[in-house]
């Protein structure tokens, strides 16, 4: 019994023992293949990821040499594989982003760099693509808040500083814009961009830009620097040492300024046209050679000049300004209006477009209009004086002489030996009955003048009304002086010569009245001047002239021959003098008045 008990015992053992060892078996085969599989995941893994890091670094390699040979439209495909490629790497996504923003694709650089900035508060890269983008935006608001946050990075502060003097701008807190690139300047001198903007932009006017420069922390060796700052201001003298580190359109510029003030409009004409042949596109000598063109009356060259800036797209402001300066030439203000006023819609810190734009509005009687346009010139403009000088006229053409009175001595405040401001002032003491005074202010601005023997059509106006302040001091003398230098300068003006013979007339010189008389009214038909010459010749050849002039004083009722206003359209757009009819005796705005000479 116990045998055939045992037998079976024995089996289920073996069997056991089998079992086993299959299960053994069949578990390390089962791991062999379980870490096959993980190795091989593995290793694929890792190819894919080489793969992936050799084509970031070929992307990234070409992408930054599109960029850097200024090809941003070539790298953004690039980029944007790579931003694919790592999702989550931040260097890539800024990477896309400059390029995008290069590409001035704004909107999207700004989305990107956005998020980067918000989620990397301190990725200042992130920070600036994104003030950068979101100016070209016009996001004032969203500009000066990145601005903000970016100004207190070393690297990135003066960059901030010019953003935020930008945005001032454009929001018209020009005090603010003014600190801002005062404290770019500050931080480094070289930095161009807020010295041009202070120059360009009339935000400071030409004392307080010779402090500015003058402030500039600049080494020794770079004076000639601070000398090439000093020549872009009007009347500024530079030492000749520097003239050879200046650039040679500054000097020219410079040059035809000055030869512009002595009334040489040709050799001026010259300068700029060489000027132009470098630098076609330069505002401040585009501006000064159409007032040149302007002055000469060549209507023809005008024409020629706009329709050659009208093919220039990038700079459609100036070809705009150009066609105004053409119909303005051509007296049509209000075409010439339309035009100005779309040259200041194109750039809002057009300052010869705004000040040309209240100019047609002052010749077409429009004194509320034009007074707004300069009003807002004074605001946009601060280092502008002139347009102190045109708020001023507007108010005394109203006789409103205090507000008059009161910009007339800003603009002294800032140009006080400009002849123009001290002409004003002295017509204001004239129109209040302070001859005295008004001669002390028409004989300084007389002595102002650059070249008096030669004075242009914008200034001779000076020597008109000194003369008549002269005979209304009964210095009939000075008075005929003055007259004849008036004369000189201007022989078609018929309005000097029937002056210079009223003079002669009061002073009893009948002869030299008749034949001024008769020249007068060779040029131009006035009734003033005729009759006039018709009791200068009753005179002559009937009466006694004993007391005469008295009695010429005393019983004068005919009215003024003309109402002269020398025109300008601004500092560097001038407008030939207009003499009005003489049976209109309204005051037309101008620059530089003449006085009635019976006044």
């Amino acid at each position: 019994m116990q045998e055939n008990f045992s037998f079976p015992f024995s089996i289920c053992g073996v069997c056991y023992s089998y079992i086993v060892t299959f299960s053994i078996a069949l578990y390390h085969a089962l791991f062999y293949i379980g870490s096959s599989r993980a190795l091989t995941f593995f290793f694929a893994t890792e190819l894919v990821t080489k793969r992936n890091m050799e084509l970031s670094a070929v992307l990234e390699s070409n992408a930054q040499r599109f960029l850097e040979t200024e090809q941003p439209l070539n790298a953004v495909p690039l980029t944007a594989m790579l931003r694919e490629v790592n999702p989550t790497s931040v260097k890539f996504s800024l990477l896309h982003a400059t390029t995008l923003l290069a590409a001035r694709d704004y909107d999207q650089a700004f989305r990107i760099a956005a998020d980067v900035a918000k989620d990397f508060e301190g990725n200042m890269q992130a920070v600036a693509i994104a003030m950068k983008s979101a100016y070209e935006l016009g996001d004032v608001r969203g500009c000066s808040a990145y601005a903000e946050r970016l100004k207190d990075s070393p690297s990135m502060n003066v960059v901030a500083l010019c953003y935020l003097g930008r945005c001032a701008e454009l929001s018209g807190d020009t005090k603010r814009a003014v600190h801002n690139y005062c404290a770019a300047l500050d931080i480094d001198p070289f930095c161009g961009e807020p010295m041009n903007a202070l120059i360009e932009r009339r935000l400071l006017g030409v004392n307080e830009l010779r402090d500015t420069i003058e402030s500039l922390r600049l080494p020794p060796e770079a004076e000639a620097l601070r000398a090439s700052y000093y020549a872009r201001l009007p009347g500024e003298f530079v030492p000749k040492e520097f003239d050879k580190y200046i650039p040679r359109t500054t000097l020219l510029l410079q040059a035809a300024r000055t030869e512009y003030e002595r009334n040489d409009l040709q050799q001026a004409l010259s300068l700029t046209t060489s000027l132009l042949k470098i630098s076609p596109f330069n505002r401040e000598c585009v501006c000064l050679h159409l007032s040149i063109l302007v002055d000469m009356k060549a209507t023809s060259k005008l024409f020629d000049v706009a329709h050659l800036l009208c093919s220039s797209k990038p700079h459609a402001e100036l070809a705009v300004y150009a066609v105004g300066c053409f119909h303005f030439s051509l007296s049509n203000y209000e075409r010439a209006g339309r035009f100005f006023t779309r040259a200041t819609e194109l750039d809002a810190s057009f300052a010869e477009a705004w000040i040309a734009y209240g100019h047609c509005y002052a010749k077409l009687e429009e004194g509320e209009q034009a007074l707004i346009v300069y009003r807002r010139a004074m605001n946009f403009f601060p280092g502008l004086p002139c347009c102190s000088t045109f708020v001023g006229m507007q108010y005394g053409r109203a006789h409103q002489w205090r507000l008059a009175s009161h910009f007339l001595e800003e603009a002294k405040k800032a140009m006080p030996n400009d002849p123009l401001v001290l002409n004003e002032i002295g017509v204001l003491y004239m129109r209040t009955q302070r001859v005295d005074k008004a001669r002390e202010m028409l004989e300084e601005a007389y002595k102002s003048l650059v070249n008096p023997e030669n004075a242009s059509e914008h200034r001779d106006c000076i020597i008109f009304n000194l003369a008549t302040v002269y005979r209304k001091l009964q210095c009939y003398k000075q008075a005929i002086a003055f007259y004849t230098l008036y004369v000189k300068c201007r022989p078609s003006a018929s309005h000097g010569h029937c002056a210079l013979a009223f003079t002669h007339h009061l002073m009893g010189d009948m002869k030299m009245a008749i034949a001024h008389y008769h020249t007068a009214l060779s040029i131009k038909a006035d009734s003033f001047c005729r009759d006039m010459l018709d009791r200068a010749l009753a005179t002559e050849f009937g009466e006694a002239s004993h007391g005469f002039a008295k009695r010429i004083e005393e019983s004068l009722c005919s009215p003024s021959p003309d109402d002269i206003s020398f025109l300008a359209a601004s500092r560097t757009l001038r407008s030939d003098p207009t003499a009005t009819s003489s049976k209109d005796h309204s005051h037309h705005p101008s620059v530089g008045r003449s006085l009635f000479f019976s006044a």
